[in-house]
């Protein structure tokens, strides 16, 4: 069965750094229904919250601290409302690492919901063992910091998708659906429009990155899709000039390296604004080294990656 989440987060507990990985990690579980994030916002301690608003979509709810768990209870009291109210939702998760939320964990689960917390390693056990499962924030992303968001963290299309792979359910041989896929990319960025990038398709782009994916499909009609991320050879960077363009690719060649192909999803954010001619310089990321040995030219040639038009 599918998990439809209400997810509430204790804003006085929790630092704001980790409310991206918060949501990424509770959109693989399942789908988010309503999202909440719980605290005083007249203090100082809440404005670190305030820009993530702007780029994650979450409902801030006002708790002024009239007592000790002021925020605490006002969680436990929407959550047995909307519990009780909503009957799309059949799973809950709850941010904090606030012993207080057990005997909630115990009564959700006692309706038949799903129970997921989330909070540091130093929870106490009678918190986490009242979960059906629980999720220590230091696993969600050990290389997070406390920084605030970028506006456009993604200059190139393989960047967003390699993002949207890494932060998908995935098999255990490392297979993502291409839907899930999609709605990982649009998590992340909910104007993604594959008709931005010159095709029609999520699934065309992953055609057009067959050197940094593979794909599959089963039997089903319409039939299921499921993609892998390729090992990456190389990751220099070279310069060189536009030997060749057509429509939607072209051809990089460099004094010393050879020739590289390259497609207009390899162009960084920056580059597809710009009209691209034959002779103009580049700077470029090595994806695959060119083979003088190959059959043919397809072979022969290298493959760009973060084109930048200079």
């Amino acid at each position: 069965m599918d998990r439809k989440y209400l997810l509430l987060i204790d804003g006085d507990n929790i630092s704001p750094s980790f409310l991206e990985a918060i949501i990424t990690e509770v959109s693989k579980e399942g789908e988010l229904l309503i999202k909440r994030l719980y605290g005083d916002w007249t203090t100082p301690n809440m404005n670190g919250w305030k820009a993530w608003l702007e780029k994650i979509p979450i409902r801030p709810v006002q708790q002024f601290r009239n007592g000790p768990n002021a925020t605490d209870n006002t969680i436990i009291m929407d959550a047995i409302e909307l519990a009780n109210t909503n009957k799309s939702i059949n799973a809950v998760c709850i941010v904090s690492t606030d012993s207080d939320y057990y005997s909630l964990a115990l009564k959700l689960r006692e309706y038949g919901l799903y129970v997921l917390g989330i909070g540091k390693q130093n929870a106490k056990d009678i918190w986490v063992n009242a979960c059906n499962e629980f999720k220590y924030l230091e696993n969600l992303d050990s290389t997070m910091e406390e920084t605030k968001p970028q506006d456009s963290p993604f200059d190139s299309l393989e960047k967003l998708i390699s993002h949207a792979y890494k932060n998908s359910r995935t098999t255990e041989e490392g297979w993502v659906s291409l839907s899930d896929l999609g709605k990982s990319i649009r998590r992340t960025m909910p104007g993604f429009d594959p008709r931005s990038y010159n095709h029609n398709t999520l699934r065309e782009i992953l055609e057009a990155l067959s050197d940094e994916y593979e794909m599959t499909a089963d039997k089903l009609v319409p039939p299921n899709h499921w993609i892998k991320m390729l090992e990456r050879q190389n990751t220099g960077t070279l310069t060189g000039r536009i030997k060749r363009f057509k429509e939607n690719w072209g051809i990089i060649e460099t004094a010393d390296h050879g020739d590289f192909y390259f497609v207009l999803t390899n162009l960084t954010k920056s580059s597809r604004r710009k009209k691209i001619t034959e002779g103009m310089s580049v700077r470029f990321k090595v994806f695959k080294e060119p083979n003088p040995r190959g059959e043919n030219s397809a072979e022969k040639n290298g493959k760009a990656m973060d084109v930048e038009v200079r």
